[in-house]
């Protein structure tokens, strides 16, 4: 998973230490830095310091907080006289995570913070949200499967998808199948589609950014967008809210059609 690390060198290196290889971070070393990896990186969480560029501010945060509400935030950062009124503050928006050099960041507690916040990602919440569809898939292919949602650019066929979830070709589409799921490449359009759908009720993205946070041209997105949800990008994050979406999605593509049939006649 990709976490943004907006944090000062020495406090990078522990965050580093503590990741046990479950994720890679973007280090930001300004605010307008964080920003540009928000719009453009398939950035899962942020890991952020409010003295980033010198005496502690909250300005800043607080604008990212405004913008990417879906995006969790992290404070880490270095106790001082100066410190404590910005994070006060920053507690009063709604940031309940704050580390604290050299008193609580011990790398086994980072990586404790770090994991708790993964269900509260974009990805996170899809996953969940449609848990019991692919709750008759093995372990590894659902971790490649929730993978490739959240880095869209790193699976581009069933191919990467099986590698991901070590196994073949056929074994993974018979998995698919086994388990009432459309085939792998329509089951991952509709997730990514659902992932874009949740990323633009954040006002600090545009129809653009998102396509590039997910690897997409600008019109595929919008192609896939149109397919899935009968809408264009624009249309759909004003007039579908996200429990609207997921269930047009259910039914077009995860009901067995006998079940579908019966619906409609009842």
């Amino acid at each position: 998973m990709l976490v943004l690390a907006a944090i000062n060198g020495s406090l990078y290196s522990r965050l580093d230490y503590a990741a046990r290889d479950r994720f890679r971070f973007v280090p930001a070393r300004t605010w307008e830095d964080a920003l540009s990896a928000i719009l453009t990186k398939p950035l899962e969480l942020g890991v952020l310091d409010p003295a980033l560029e010198g005496p502690a501010r909250s300005q800043e945060i607080e604008r990212l907080r405004v913008l990417f509400p879906s995006f969790p935030l992290i404070l880490y950062t270095q106790l001082s006289p100066a410190v404590a009124p910005v994070l006060l503050r920053l507690g009063q928006i709604g940031i309940k995570h704050i580390v604290l050099a050299r008193h609580d960041d011990h790398p086994a507690h980072l990586n404790e913070i770090l994991t708790a916040e993964v269900s509260h990602t974009v990805a996170g919440q899809v996953m969940s949200a449609l848990s019991d569809l692919l709750a008759g898939c093995p372990g590894e292919l659902k971790w490649a499967i929730e993978s490739a949602v959240r880095e869209p650019a790193t699976v581009q066929s069933v191919q990467d998808l099986a590698t991901r979830a070590r196994m073949d070709r056929r074994t993974c589409l018979r998995w698919f199948a086994k388990a009432n799921l459309p085939p792998p490449s329509v089951t991952l359009m509709v997730l990514r589609v659902i992932y874009a759908h949740r990323l633009l009720q954040d006002p600090g993205y545009t129809v653009e950014d998102v396509a590039t946070k997910l690897g997409y041209a600008t019109r595929s997105l919008a192609q896939n967008v149109k397919e899935v949800l009968g809408m264009t990008p624009r249309e759909l994050r004003v007039s579908l809210t996200p429990e609207d979406a997921l269930n047009r999605v259910r039914e077009r593509y995860f009901t067995p059609p006998a079940a579908s049939a019966l619906a409609r006649v009842s």
